[in-house]
């Protein structure tokens, strides 16, 4: 595949999918640095409504500004048929590559946890909802720091629930909220849902609710009962009953409570591991020996 040429930019090498379009590990030409380059190409003016949305999303992402929310450097089009974003280089991989080896440590679960809460409080102060909170959008720094990313489908407060030609709401099947799964208005206490589940998914290496397909996976979430955690992770049921109450006014109500009631938790380490069990324990996300 021919790599792309954006002005400015020294592309280096593909690194895949990013929800719409494709990114690519640049080098910004002025500054000597290394970038995420996000770029989306038009084949035909049809696909002109995906280019106003990579906008929104560059132009939402580009006004949060938060050590848990992915920075952005740069954004433009050319010849209204190829956009682009130039966001920080996160060179740890992402959440769903280290549930892979299975369940994570609950110390670094929580930590992650609280990380990513603080951010969609953030957010959420801002006015913005995420709509998309999963593993595959949760990254690292280098040094291990996580940080929440892709806000393509991110709306304000308020605004209408876009849906697909299905019905179904935008957002991913297993990590959508109630709410989301039937089409309501949403707000932030989404986004929480959302989190509680990719909690629920670091502590047991499985996410809460699985089916033959994704309507039946929607439909798991509106009226399935919060799943059971193994016995030696009882101590985090009270607080998973809160993040994935079926009624948004039942769970914690900010980022900013969800994350102080995870804090308060006693970390359960003499754990079961599962068979590909996951020594990810360090801030750098590195294996420990």
């Amino acid at each position: 595949m021919d790599l792309p040429e954006i002005p400015g930019y020294r592309v280096e090498k593909d690194l895949g999918e990013g929800g719409m379009a494709r990114v690519y590990l640049a080098r910004e030409e002025k500054l000597e640095r290394l970038v995420a380059l996000k770029v989306l190409a038009l084949l035909t003016d049809q696909g002109r409504e995906l280019g106003q949305r990579f906008m929104r999303e560059a132009r939402t992402a580009a006004r949060l500004s938060h050590s848990h929310i992915v920075s952005i450097h740069d954004v433009g089009e050319l010849d209204n048929r190829v956009f682009y974003m130039a966001m920080e280089f996160l060179g740890g991989g992402n959440l769903a590559e280290k549930i892979r080896h299975g369940s994570l440590r609950c110390e670094r679960a929580l930590e992650i946890f609280v990380a990513i809460a603080s951010a969609l409080d953030y957010a959420h102060g801002k006015g913005f909802i995420h709509r998309d909170v999963k593993p595959d959008n949760i990254l690292f720094r280098e040094d291990g720091t996580p940080v929440l990313c892709d806000f393509g489908i991110a709306r304000a407060v308020g605004s209408a629930t876009r849906l697909t030609k299905t019905g179904m709401s935008v957002g991913t099947p297993h990590y959508m909220s109630p709410e989301q799964a039937r089409g309501k208005q949403l707000d932030g206490r989404s986004d929480i849902y959302s989190l509680g589940v990719v909690l629920y998914e670091m502590l047991t290496g499985k996410v809460p609710f699985e089916a033959e397909d994704s309507v039946a996976v929607a439909i798991a979430h509106v009226q399935d009962p919060v799943p059971r955690l193994p016995e030696h992770l009882a101590k985090y049921q009270p607080l998973l009953d809160k993040l994935l109450a079926k009624d948004p006014d039942d769970r914690p109500q900010t980022g900013r409570e969800a994350a102080a009631l995870a804090r308060h938790l006693p970390l359960v380490e003499a754990e079961e591991p599962t068979a590909k069990s996951n020594a990810y324990e360090s801030g750098n996300g590195e294996p420990s020996a």
